[in-house]
């Protein structure tokens, strides 16, 4: 359904950033893409018997006529259904996505007005920092003032500005890899030092004291001005869940598992960019029944999308930081198939005339809370993507004066 009574074009528009990995899925069908198939290269990998198979048919007379015996050619390695590989993948973490289809990601932008007002809108490709690696990935891990930040292959990141083409590399992050071993970052602005800082979290397994083994999260902090990492106290609330921080209100926010829970246990902790501490926040009464959280910023706002897969997800935020009576549910959306294990994104903005955008199957979708309708963009040139996120167009610079 088409919005009413749009405003005129912003002369900033919004743009859109996806990740297209511009291969081939079963579950859509103009044209079918998004989820990554095996591929010759890869079937090594696939469920079924060795090509190595070993004979353990031993005979106890000897070949006779002294001939060759014939090797058994073993069987062909099954397929899996198209709907089973996409199953699968769709448990997936979008991080872990983006390593199956390295040399095909792209990033792209298009205009939110465009998006919204639009049936059709042709998605750009945004050309960044170029690095020849077989084995790099790249994700978004966040925008603050028309900077984007993005993290390469979890060793270092670079601060760029798509509007005026400028980006920055900031050193390398020097923590060793270990087995088991993530880095998660988060991106924001400190208003007291007039100055953008990066946080990265590495979390490692290590030996206990009291046997077995358990994670440890070293903290290193890096700023636009000072371009070098600083470490911090070790994190103790908990165990870091794989995602990027949420900038809000001069804080990095981050779902985390709590120091000795199991399952699903899921709190919020948020670290102040200007004091440079953890804390943890409140969260609202959710209400009861199996669902699904997932973390986010809406309106500036911090976000929680609370998905109860196949029936709904309630979009709940925090309109006054840290307060938990401003927790607020805006609106729930209804889910209108049985998305097994697709939920809907946390909404990436809502419009003047109260649409909500959000991501759902790897396609972008509008959703009307006052009508209870849908409509779905059509992205000419970026039919599917891993993640999507929005960003304003500014002159901000990532370099600081001076610098090289």
């Amino acid at each position: 359904m088409e919005s009413e009574n749009r405003e005129s074009e912003p002369t900033h528009p919004f743009p859109i950033i996806s990740k297209n990995p511009r291969v081939r899925d079963p579950t859509f069908k103009d044209p079918p893409v998004a989820i990554p198939s095996p591929s010759s290269s890869s079937s090594s990998t696939s469920l079924g018997p060795s090509q190595k198979r070993q004979n353990n048919d031993h005979s106890l007379s000897p070949p006779q006529n002294n001939k060759k015996r014939t090797k058994k050619t073993p069987p062909p390695l099954p397929t899996l259904p198209h709907e089973l590989i996409t199953e699968i993948l769709s448990r997936l973490p979008a991080k872990s996505l983006i390593k199956f289809s390295e040399p095909l990601l792209k990033l792209k932008s298009c205009s939110l007005y465009s998006v919204y007002n639009n049936p059709e809108t042709d998605a750009a490709v945004l050309d960044y920092y170029l690095l020849k690696d077989t084995y790099r990935y790249d994700w978004v891990i966040g925008s603050c003032d028309g900077l984007l930040c993005l993290g390469i292959k979890q060793d270092f990141v670079i601060l760029w500005n798509p509007s005026t083409r400028v980006f920055n590399r900031l050193p390398d992050l020097g923590f060793a890899k270990k087995l088991g071993s993530y880095t998660v970052f988060g991106f924001g602005y400190d208003s007291q030092m007039e100055d953008y800082k990066v946080l990265a979290m590495f979390c490692f397994l290590t030996k206990s004291v009291y046997g077995g083994s358990r994670y440890v999260t070293r903290i290193k902090v890096c700023t636009l001005k000072g371009e070098c990492w600083r470490r911090l106290e070790d994190f103790v609330l908990g165990l870091p869940y794989d995602f990027s921080g949420k900038h809000v209100d001069g804080k990095l926010c981050w779902p985390v598992m709590p120091e000795g829970s199991v399952g699903s246990a899921w709190s919020i902790v948020a670290f102040d960019l200007a004091q440079e501490m953890f804390e943890e926040v409140v969260q609202p009464d959710y209400g009861e029944g199996g669902y699904e959280r997932v973390l986010g910023v809406l309106q500036g706002w911090l976000c929680v999308m609370c998905n109860y897969p196949g029936v709904l997800a309630d979009v709940w935020v925090m309109k006054e930081f840290g307060v938990r009576d401003s927790w607020t549910k805006l609106f729930s959306i209804p889910y209108l198939d049985d998305p097994l294990w697709f939920h809907y994104s946390v909404p990436l903005c809502i419009d003047v005339g109260g649409e909500v955008l959000l991501e759902y199957k790897s396609v972008l979708v509008i959703y009307n809370p006052k009508h209870g309708t849908f409509r779905y963009p059509v992205m000419n040139g970026a039919t599917s993507c891993i993640e999507a996120d929005v960003y304003i167009q500014s002159l901000v610079s990532p370099v600081v004066d001076g610098q090289v």
